[in-house]
């Protein structure tokens, strides 16, 4: 029964003697090694398997002392030559006395899960479609010894509207291309380089050893090669590339180098696409500030944070205010107040520009609602109120417009909603449909910082607009330079061509007010007749001593 038991065991059953001769070896051990056991019954385990002398040696060591093994796993050697991976079982055979006469080691074939675990850690760090190293596999190479022992930079590579290629040829020829950069990468790079494919269409490479003074040009000798023209599927397809690059400082984790050459990217691609960023400690400083900035933001109505400040925009023949512009500031808790310029652009790029919106337009007309509650002959004031492109976007804009002119209780034609032209360029669908709808709500259109954007005329044509603001960059040049007196000179005649009304922004001295005036400027705003201040220090009627009325020299 015992013979039996250990003949159709499917575990591989070998019996050592104290003096290494194999006593005992069955069928599931000649399957798992190659040799039979008439081969070995009789001969020292090492004869089997020199690797094995100083394993056989340990375990009758330990078994004869009472210690035995459960599952270790160990490397073993097939006849053929080819590694097994084995879990080894070891127990003591004694004899009548308690004596160890001999130990018995059962080898269980685990080839197949350590095939399947390597499989896995090789899914891990390597990216199935180009084959080169993943991210996580970036960060180990990083890591890895012969790196840290010298200086290393990590090059972050993206291919700037690679969505444009996909869209127009199909995934298939996108990834078609994405294989076809990886390979030029690859042949562009040295030998001790790594490659790696971080996601989508962007890149990444390790170069250690590179001198700082030298690493610029490599860099650059890198995207070049990277905007060559590819060949793919019978189609000549062009790629523009944009690098960041980072140094590793001293005991810098990978992930954080990694994480600065993304920075770099980031920086490249507002500043200089097509070339390339190396991050500077004051570069990684200013991202940093901008992410605490950004973060802090989230929340800062709810947290009673923002602040709205009204700017007077007064009558050119009267000089009396006839509206206000709200202006949203943050009252930042450790950063003091704020600025739109410090503050708005990280709202637009995370998205959080749509809630600050909604609060900015209800705020403003409270307050207009309330000046005209204390003083009916404020009934008259406008307020203007910026708007953003992911507002223009919201399709719950016209209601949170109706929302708040409902609560208020203020006539429609009271809230003038200004858009720049960057706003209409980005999304003119969206923008046409959103702002018809506010026309037809009754709310007064402005287009605000005319001149600035490269659509101007087509805006005036193409939007319901009913008011145009001359940006202060051509004001505060009036009168001091020919050029720009003449530009402000055509865009009033212009608008008033159009019927426009148009208000001048960025007046601070008697002067320019006087010539817009005599061009027949209808309304003015500036620090000439006051700086953006909060409600409560405003007295919304004041009249404004500034200006005096000329004869305009263009009838409307």
């Amino acid at each position: 029964m015992l013979r039996a038991a250990v003949v159709g065991s499917p575990t591989a059953l070998i019996v050592v003697a104290p003096d290494r001769k194999v006593l005992l070896w069955n069928p599931a051990a000649e399957h798992l090694f190659g040799w039979t056991a008439a081969e070995v019954v009789g001969l020292e385990m090492p004869i089997v398997d020199s690797s094995a002398r100083r394993e056989s040696d340990q375990l009758l060591a330990d078994s004869t002392h009472g210690r035995d093994l459960q599952g270790v796993e160990v490397r073993r050697r097939h006849r053929d030559g080819h590694p097994v991976e084995v879990a080894l079982s070891t127990a003591p055979l004694h004899n009548g006395d308690g004596q160890v006469v001999a130990v018995l080691a059962a080898y269980q074939d685990i080839s197949a899960r350590k095939s399947a675990e390597a499989e896995l850690i090789r899914q891990a760090r390597m990216d199935d479609l180009t084959g080169l190293v993943n991210r996580q596999g970036l960060l180990e190479e990083i890591n890895h010894p012969a790196s840290s022992r010298r200086q290393v930079a990590v090059i972050a590579i993206d291919l700037d509207h690679f969505k444009q290629v996909n869209d127009a040829f199909g995934y298939l020829v996108g990834d078609e291309v994405l294989g076809a950069v990886a390979q030029r990468l690859l042949n562009s790079v040295r030998p001790e380089d790594v490659v790696a494919r971080l996601e989508g269409a962007a890149f990444a490479v390790l170069m250690s050893g590179v001198r700082s003074r030298s690493l610029e040009q490599v860099v650059s000798r890198l995207l070049q090669g990277l905007t060559k023209s590819y060949q793919v599927e019978g189609r000549e397809i062009d790629i523009q590339v944009t690098g960041g690059v980072a140094v590793q400082y001293r005991k810098e984790l990978p992930a954080e180098v990694v994480r600065r050459a993304g920075v770099a990217l980031h920086y490249a691609k507002q500043v200089s696409r097509g070339s390339f960023q190396v991050l500077d400690e004051a570069l990684d400083r200013a991202f940093q500030d901008r992410i605490e900035l950004s973060t802090g933001l989230r929340g800062a109505a709810q947290r009673g944070e923002l602040r709205l400040y009204y700017q007077p925009i007064v009558s050119a023949s009267t000089g009396d205010p006839v509206g206000y512009e709200a202006l949203v500031r943050w009252e930042h808790p450790e950063r003091g107040l704020l600025g739109p310029d410090k503050f708005i652009p990280l709202a637009e790029e995370s998205g959080s520009i749509s809630g600050i919106g909604r609060w900015v337009l209800k705020q403003a007309c409270t307050t207009l609602r309330d000046w005209s509650a204390a003083d009916p002959a404020a009934a008259d004031l406008t307020m203007a109120v910026n708007l953003s492109v992911a507002q223009l976007q919201d399709r719950g804009l016209v209601q949170d417009v109706r929302a708040a002119l409902a609560e208020t209780g203020l006539a429609p034609s009271r809230l003038h909603l200004e858009v720049t032209e960057s706003v209409l360029i980005t999304d003119p669908g969206s923008a046409a449909r959103a702002l018809g709808d506010l026309r037809d709500l009754g709310v007064t259109l402005a287009i605000d910082d005319f001149g600035t954007g490269n659509s101007s005329l087509t805006a005036l044509q193409r939007f319901p607009f009913q008011v145009l603001k001359i940006d202060r960059s051509f004001v505060s040049g009036i009168g001091t330079r020919a050029e720009d007196t003449t530009i402000v000179a055509a865009t009033l005649a212009l608008a008033h061509g159009l019927g426009l009304k148009v208000v001048a922004e960025g007046v601070e001295t008697q002067a320019q007010a006087d010539l817009l005036i005599r061009d027949g400027c209808e309304e003015l705003q500036g620090f000439l007749f006051g700086r953006p201040a909060p409600a409560t220090s405003i007295s919304p009627l004041f009249t404004a001593h500034h200006v005096q009325a000329q004869p305009a020299r263009l009838s409307a």
